[in-house]
């Protein structure tokens, strides 16, 4: 049985790079063959211009509120303090809630860490999975040297009620995590089909995170280390995902989005991770190794398969585009900066023309069409990390000059008029729709002018 409204399965993957999937360049040239993903990409759009905010919190607020995260108060990862979205936010999972979707997230949230913050006291009918980051994990490697180690937990709930610890997040359960949501989505999948309802299942995976650990099963598969069988595992866990879709005749009303959350990580004691493909930068930068991660949206219902399209395309976008299928309500007594890509969808062009990057509150560059201005370089070194703040910009042409090697704003002076009219639109929309403040329960006062 089918919806007039398509069901969505959005899967987000944490930290894996441009260059890790074999249909963006990597597979086995990394011993990491991708063959249920790359079968995907070739059923579907896999997008080569698709751009994410700069860590983990930031990116999965964007896609819950079509907001810059510096509007929702989660413009970086925060520890040890009240933070996530606040209750005042209307997130993707509310809107599809309010036009009848059943909404699921089995994974990592990293969106609110206290009750009121959490997946199901915003939308979403159930949650399991973790609350915060995994890198807490580490720790318990720690434990028998006496170093303190940080408390996280498995947590599960339904809306209505608070979630509920249910285990330690701890290396062995963090090796577990993956198949877990897996088989919880695959049975959701089933379920739900059979009511002839429209869902939404939010699925972020745990992987491709540091530390490497593969499930038992997957442990030495790859002959090339934990990475890469963490990546066949991935593989491994997409492919069943999509097999249930299918098997459960859902597969032409359905749109399945597979995406990365960041660029690869940047530290130089962690053995192989991520990697950018042919970008430079990482994880808390701006540069394209950063933004610009690997994307595919299947829907055969309306996108043919086979494209690719270097079109630029936010994050940001997947609210008003869900809420333009759907019929959803796009909120208007805030600032929204997601832009409705469906004609891109059906065969034509994105209407996003720039994309505005912050790091933490500092701008730190907008892209525009093929050219990029920084205002602020970072270290991209694995391990060694730096800011300075450009006395100049730095202005790139990021199709010609992908690595952000070759700085050419002296000659270009005229790009200054483009980004100040995008900075300017900024400034205007806080002052109409001041941010909401990290941990706030809503947005600050407006200024009096």
């Amino acid at each position: 049985m089918t919806s007039s409204r398509p069901n969505i399965v959005f899967m987000l993957l944490d930290n894996l790079g441009f260059g890790d999937p074999g249909c963006y360049g990597g597979g086995v040239l990394r011993m990491a063959p991708t063959p249920r993903i790359d079968a995907l990409a070739s059923q579907g759009l896999r997008l080569t211009n698709f751009n994410v905010e700069h860590a983990c919190t930031p990116t999965r607020a964007a896609l819950m509120t079509g907001r810059l995260p510096i509007r929702s108060g989660c413009d970086r990862v925060r520890i040890g303090v009240k933070n996530g979205l606040a209750p005042w936010e209307y997130t993707m999972a509310n809107m599809l809630s309010d036009v009848g979707y059943s909404t699921a997230i089995y994974g990592k949230w990293h969106l609110g860490n206290v009750p009121d913050r959490h997946p199901t006291a915003l939308g979403f009918d159930e949650w399991y999975g973790i609350q915060d980051s995994t890198d807490p994990v580490f720790d318990f490697f720690n434990a028998d040297r006496g170093i303190f180690v940080r408390e996280t937990k498995v947590w599960e709930g339904r809306a209505g009620s608070p979630a509920n610890e249910t285990a330690d997040y701890n290396p062995e359960n963090r090796a577990l995590m993956d198949g877990e949501i897996t088989d919880r989505a695959c049975r959701y999948i089933e379920e739900q089909a059979r009511t002839g309802s429209p869902f939404f299942l939010y699925l972020p995976f745990t992987m491709i995170h540091h530390p490497a650990l593969p499930h038992p099963d997957f442990a030495g598969v790859s002959g090339n280390g934990p990475f890469a069988d963490c990546m066949y595992e991935v593989d491994h866990y997409t492919g069943r995902v999509i097999d249930a879709i299918d098997a459960a005749g859902i597969g032409d009303d359905t749109i399945v989005v597979w995406a990365s959350d960041n660029g690869p990580p940047s530290h130089g004691t962690l053995g192989p991770q991520g990697d950018p493909g042919p970008f430079r930068g990482c994880l808390g930068t701006a540069y394209e190794g950063q933004m610009r991660v690997p994307c595919i949206i299947r829907w055969p219902k309306r996108i043919a398969p086979g494209r690719v399209s270097n079109d630029i395309v936010s994050i940001l976008d997947f609210y008003g585009t869900f809420a333009a299928i759907v019929g959803g309500k796009v909120p208007t007594d805030r600032a929204m900066d997601s832009v409705d890509i469906t004609p891109l969808l059906d065969g034509g062009a994105s209407p996003r023309e720039w994309v505005i990057a912050f790091v933490g509150n500092t701008l730190a560059a907008i892209k525009w069409h093929q050219y990029k201005v920084h205002y602020v370089e970072y270290g991209t070194t694995p391990g060694k990390r730096y800011k300075i703040d450009l006395e100049f910009p730095q202005l790139y042409n990021v199709a010609a000059d992908p690595k952000e090697e070759w700085d050419i704003f002296g000659t270009n002076l005229w790009i200054s008029e483009v980004t100040h009219g995008i900075v300017h639109a900024y400034r205007e929309s806080v002052k109409r729709f001041p941010h909401v403040p990290l941990g706030g329960d809503g947005p600050a006062p407006v200024r009096e002018r």
